[in-house]
């Protein structure tokens, strides 16, 4: 059955791909009541996230087409976002709510390792997310709902920042974390492959 409990993991995950066309369109000229239905649907999809994978390792339904798809659809869904919001501009300086060249190392980052991913099937090698690009992706998304709520004040230790400011902060330490998993998924893989090779 196409909507047994065996298959929601992945079924969340198709849903989190689903919805992104409808955040995109939100955020390509946006007001702030698409800003902020914008904020919601990023939110929703980014525990959608989690849902999947717990579900998949609770129920013992860790599937390859959710190895690949899963965090295939965390990328779209992030990248989605950062172009997104290069466009989006501060109501009080003009900058860009993400600097472009942050894009380009995450964009550049994604593309490595989804071309090592894709080699890696054509060889029947499956490389899964590692529990470090876990918590890159949960940095990600936090950072962007940050990102998104870009003006709000927000109080620390006695001291107001913007809420682009914590977005920027967490996006750069989930850059420092993707380039880790970036090597570790190419010695991974260049291992795994000597091994079939052998």
């Amino acid at each position: 059955m196409l909507f047994s409990l065996n298959n929601l993991p992945n079924l969340l995950t198709i849903f989190r791909v689903v919805i992104i066309p409808i955040f995109i369109w939100l955020l390509v000229d946006p007001s702030r009541l698409q800003i902020n239905l914008a904020i919601i649907i990023f939110t929703i999809a980014a525990c959608t996230d989690f849902l999947d994978g717990f579900l998949a390792r609770k129920l013992r339904v860790v599937s390859d087409f959710g190895k690949l798809l899963d965090p295939l659809a965390d990328k779209i869904l992030v990248m989605s976002a950062l172009v997104l919001m290069i466009n989006l501009r501060s109501e009080f300086n003009n900058e860009p709510w993400v600097p472009a060249w942050m894009v380009v190392l995450v964009l550049m980052r994604e593309m490595w390792v989804t071309g090592i991913r894709g080699i890696a099937a054509t060889k029947g090698i499956v490389i899964s997310a590692a529990d470090t690009a876990k918590w890159k992706s949960a940095l990600q998304m936090i950072s962007i709902i940050f990102l998104l709520l870009h003006d709000l004040p927000i109080l620390i230790l006695n001291k107001i920042v913007s809420a682009k400011v914590i977005g920027l902060s967490l996006l750069s330490a989930s850059l420092m974390l993707s380039y880790i998993t970036a090597f570790n998924y190419t010695v991974s893989f260049f291992s795994r492959a000597k091994l079939n090779n052998d």
